[in-house]
C-alpha cells in the first residue's frame, strides 16, 4: 500500500469515528530510526542479541520509516553470506553512515548493496566498498551499488569491484529533475572493472569526486540529463571518461567546471544526439591514446531542429590538449544528427580555450566541426596534426549557411596531410577573422595557413599570416564569392608551385592597408589570381616577394588587378606583375610607386628603381614596413585623393603634408616644389662663377625645364634636365669642379625623379 493511499484510508476512518460521536485517539507519526550495527559478522540470527549489517538492512527495509544504519569506526564488514546483496526494499530513505569502515565482498560474482524501491532514497556516507571475486566474469548491474531509488554517495570509496560487461554503480531513471537522481560528492571510484557509474534516463550531479584507473568507462549514461560535474577528475579509465546520449534537445545539458578529464583510453567526453555542453575551467587531455577506436578529447553530435532552441557547445577558460582520434577531430569533433531546413543554427563557441597537440587519423587534428557555426576567441590551435584536411581545424558544413570566426586567435604550427595546414573550411557561409595569427602551418596539399574550399565571403582584418608552407597558396588558398583583407600582413610564406602569399579564386578580392612581403613561389610570389577576379589593391605594400612568374602578382588574363596608392617595390626575381596563360590585365588608380611598369601605370604613378627605404617588417600588431622620412613613397598621394582615413597601424592619414603610398603612413621630408627646386638650382649654378659659355648653357636648360614644369609639360622638363645632367658630367673635373658637379647632378636627378 502506498503512503498516499494509506493516508487517505486513515483520514476516512477518522472522519467516520468523529461523525459517530466516538472519540478517536490518533497515534503520532513514526519517526526516523537509527540502527546501530554491533557485529562485523555477516549473520542473520535474531536470538544472539547482536545486530549485523545484513540484519540492519532487513530491519530498515521493513519498519516503514526513514532509517540510518551506523557502522563502527574503521572496521571491516566482510560479506560471507552469499545469498545476495545487502537489500533495502522500502519506499523510505536509508542513510548508511560508514564512519570510515569497509564493506568487503568475499562472495563470487555477487552484488554488494541494492535499493529496490523507486520511491525510496539511499545515501552512503564515509564508507569504503571493496569488491570480491568474479571468476565467471559475470556482468552485474550495479555490482557495488544498485539503486532503483534516488542515490547519493558522499565520501565513498569503491575499489576492486569486478563487473566486466556490467556496471559498478547503477541508478535508475528519473531524468530532467533536481534534486538529482544520482549524486556523487567527494568520492573516489578506482581500480574497478565495468561501466563504473551507469544510469538510464537519470539526472546526475558530481562534485569533488575522482573516477580513475578503471577498466571501462568512468561515467556511462543513457539519456542522462541534466549532468553537472564540478571540481572532479575522471582519468586513466580504459574507455570513455564520460559517455552519454541526450535525445537532442538543448535543455538536456551537460555542464563542467574546474574538472579534469584526462588519459582515458578511448575518449574524454562522448555525447551522442545531445543538446548542450558547457565547460568552465574544463581540461580535457591525452584521451584516446590507447584504444584502437579512439575518439579523441570531445566527441559530440547535435541537431538543428525547427521549433527548438539552438544546440550548443560553449567552453570558457578551458583546454583541450594531447588527445588522439582514429577518425576526425583529435581534440574536438562536432557532428550532425539531424539538420532541418530553417532549424535554429547550432553553435560551438570557444573562449580562451586553446586546442593544442592533438592528432586525428582523418580531418581536423585539433577540431572537426560539421554542423552549425564555430567561433574562437583569444584561444588557438597549435601543434595539431591531421592525416586528412585541416591540421588545426576542419570546418565542414555543406548544409545551411554557417559561419567560421576567429577573433584574436593563434593558429600555429599545425600540419595536414591534405589541404589546410592550419584551417580547412568548406562552408556556404562566411570564413573570417579579426587579428588572428596564422603561422608555421604546413600542408602537403594546398593552403598552408588556410584553405577555403568555398565560402560566400572570406575576410581577414588585422591578421598576420607568416611562415606557412604548401604546394599552392602557402599562406592562404581561398575560393569564395568575395575576399577582403584589411590591415593584414602576409609574410614569408613558401609555395612550391603557385601563390606564395595567397592563391585566390573569387568574383571580387579587396586588399586595403595591407602588407605582402617576402613570399616565395614559382608563379605569383605574393599573390596568384586563378579566375576572373576583380581585384583592388589600395594602400598596399608589396616588397621582397620572389617568383619566376610575377614576383608580386601573377594573374590569368580574365582577372583585372586595379592598383592605387600602393607600393610594389623590391621584387627579388623577375617582374612585379605577370600574366599566366596570356597578358596581365592591370589598371591604375594612380599615386603608386612601382619598381617597374608591368602592373600598369598612369602619369601620377612613380616608376623608379630608387631604394624605397623600408624598415624591416614587424610581426607584432600593428604590423608593416615603415618607410624612412626621405622614402620616395612619401607624399605621393595628394590630400584631395587621400580618402582612406587610417593606415595599417591605425594611424590617421595624412601624417605629413600629403598621404603616402603603401600601407604605412609616415611623416615624410617635405621636398621643395619642382619649380622652386629648379629656381634654387639656377642660383646655385650662377654662384659657381663658371666660364660664361658653360654657365649660359646650363642655366638655359634649367630655365626651359622650369618653364615646362610651370606649364605641366613634364616630358619636356625631363628632356632638359637630362641634357643638363649630361653636360655637367661632361665638364666634371674640367670646367666644373668635380665635387660641385656631383652635387649638381644629384639635385637635378632628384628633381627629374620627382616629376
Amino acid at each position: 500500500m502506498s503512503r498516499i493511499i494509506g493516508s487517505c484510508l486513515r483520514a476516512a476512518a477518522l472522519a467516520g469515528l468523529l461523525g459517530s460521536g466516538l472519540v478517536a485517539v490518533v497515534a503520532p507519526a513514526a519517526s526516523a530510526a537509527t540502527i546501530t550495527v554491533t557485529t562485523t559478522a555477516d549473520v542473520v540470527n535474531g536470538g544472539d542479541g547482536l545486530t549485523s549489517l545484513r540484519e540492519a538492512f532487513t530491519t530498515a527495509g521493513s519498519n516503514g520509516v526513514d532509517d540510518t544504519i551506523t557502522l563502527g569506526a574503521g572496521l571491516t564488514y566482510a560479506l560471507t553470506n552469499c545469498t545476495g546483496p545487502l537489500t533495502h526494499a522500502d519506499g523510505h530513505g536509508l542513510i548508511v553512515q560508514g564512519n570510515g569502515s569497509v564493506i568487503d565482498q568475499t562472495c563470487d560474482a555477487k552484488g554488494i548493496i541494492d535499493s529496490t524501491d523507486h520511491a525510496g532514497r539511499l545515501e552512503l556516507q564515509d564508507l569504503i566498498i571493496d569488491g570480491g571475486p568474479n571468476t565467471t566474469a559475470t556482468g552485474l548491474e550495479g555490482a557495488a551499488v544498485r539503486s532503483d531509488s534516488e542515490l547519493l554517495l558522499a565520501n565513498v570509496e569503491i575499489r576492486n569491484v569486478l563487473s566486466p560487461g556490467g556496471s559498478v554503480v547503477w541508478s535508475s531513471f528519473d531524468h530532467g529533475i533536481t534534486p538529482y537522481r544520482l549524486t556523487l560528492n567527494n568520492s573516489n571510484l578506482h581500480n574497478n572493472t565495468g561501466s563504473i557509474v551507469s544510469c538510464d534516463n537519470c539526472s546526475l550531479a558530481m562534485s569533488g569526486t575522482t573516477i580513475s584507473d578503471n577498466v571501462g568507462s568512468g561515467l556511462s549514461l543513457v539519456d542522462g540529463y541534466p549532468v553537472t560535474v564540478s571540481n572532479s577528475t575522471i582519468s586513466g579509465n580504459t574507455r570513455a571518461g564520460i559517455s552519454n546520449t541526450g535525445q537532442g534537445f538543448p535543455t538536456n545539458k551537460m555542464e563542467f567546471e574546474f574538472t579534469t578529464i584526462a588519459n582515458n583510453g578511448r575518449v574524454g567526453i562522448r555525447c551522442v544526439n545531445c543538446g548542450r555542453l558547457s565547460g568552465y575551467s574544463l581540461y580535457v587531455a591525452n584521451n584516446g591514446l590507447t584504444a584502437a577506436d579512439a575518439l579523441g578529447g570531445i566527441s559530440f553530435s547535435m541537431s538543428q531542429r525547427n521549433g527548438t532552441p539552438a544546440s550548443s557547445i560553449g567552453l570558457l577558460l578551458s583546454g583541450i590538449e594531447g588527445n588522439r582520434s582514429t577518425v576526425a577531430g583529435g581534440g574536438l569533433s562536432v557532428t550532425p544528427v539531424l539538420v532541418e531546413d530553417g532549424g535554429n543554427a547550432a553553435s560551438t563557441n570557444l573562449d580562451r580555450t586553446p586546442i593544442d597537440n592533438n592528432t586525428a587519423a582523418g580531418d581536423g587534428g585539433g577540431a572537426a566541426i560539421s554542423v552549425g557555426n564555430f567561433s574562437n576567441y583569444k584561444g588557438g590551435f597549435s601543434g595539431n596534426t591531421a592525416t586528412g584536411r585541416g591540421g588545426g581545424v576542419a570546418f565542414l558544413t555543406p548544409g545551411p549557411e554557417s559561419a567560421l570566426w576567429f577573433d584574436t586567435s593563434e593558429i600555429n604550427n599545425n600540419t595536414a596531410g591534405g589541404d589546410g595546414g592550419g584551417v580547412y573550411a568548406f562552408s556556404a557561409g562566411s570564413v573570417s577573422g579579426f587579428q588572428p595569427t596564422i603561422s608555421g602551418n604546413t600542408s602537403a596539399g594546398n593552403g598552408g595557413g588556410v584553405k577555403v574550399g568555398f565560402a560566400y565571403q572570406a575576410g581577414l582584418e588585422g591578421s598576420k599570416v607568416f611562415n606557412n608552407k604548401a604546394v599552392n597558396g602557402a599562406g592562404l588558398d581561398l575560393a569564395a564569392e568575395s575576399v577582403t583583407f584589411d590591415k593584414t600582413t602576409i609574410n614569408s610564406n613558401t609555395a612550391t608551385s603557385t601563390g606564395g602569399g595567397a592563391r585566390i579564386s573569387a568574383f571580387g578580392a579587396s586588399f586595403l592597408n595591407s602588407t605582402i612581403n617576402a613570399n616565395t613561389a614559382t608563379v605569383g610570389g605574393g599573390l596568384n589570381f586563378t579566375t576572373a577576379t576583380q581585384v583592388t589593391l589600395t594602400h598596399v605594400t608589396m616588397a621582397d616577394d620572389k617568383a619566376t612568374t610575377g614576383a608580386h602578382i601573377a594573374a590569368v588574363p580574365a582577372a583585372t588587378v586595379a592598383i592605387s596608392r600602393s607600393a610594389l617595390v623590391l621584387p627579388i626575381t623577375g617582374t612585379s606583375c605577370a600574366g599566366v596563360g596570356g597578358a596581365f590585365h592591370g589598371t591604375s588608380g594612380g599615386f603608386s610607386v612601382l619598381r617597374d611598369a608591368t602592373c600598369s601605370t598612369i602619369a601620377s604613378d612613380l616608376v623608379t628603381a630608387a631604394d624605397p627605404q623600408l624598415a624591416p617588417l614587424t610581426n607584432g600588431f600593428p604590423s608593416g614596413r615603415t618607410p624612412a622620412a626621405t622614402s620616395p613613397l612619401g607624399g605621393r598621394v595628394p590630400v584631395a585623393s587621400c580618402t582612406t582615413e587610417d593606415d595599417q597601424r591605425m594611424q590617421g592619414r595624412p601624417l605629413g603634408a600629403n598621404c603616402d603610398a603603401g600601407s604605412v603612413e609616415f611623416v615624410e621630408t617635405v621636398a621643395a616644389s619642382p619649380y622652386k627646386a629648379l629656381t634654387d638650382l639656377i642660383a646655385e649654378v650662377k654662384a659657381l662663377h663658371l666660364a660664361k659659355p658653360v654657365e649660359i648653357v646650363l642655366v638655359l636648360r634649367l630655365t626651359v625645364a622650369r618653364a615646362a614644369v610651370k606649364n605641366n609639360q613634364v616630358p619636356a622638363a625631363k628632356v632638359q634636365l637630362n641634357g643638363f645632367i649630361t653636360k655637367v658630367k661632361a665638364q666634371s673635373g674640367a670646367k666644373i669642379p668635380a665635387a660641385a658637379a656631383a652635387q649638381l647632378v644629384s639635385k637635378a636627378t632628384a628633381i627629374r625623379n620627382s616629376l
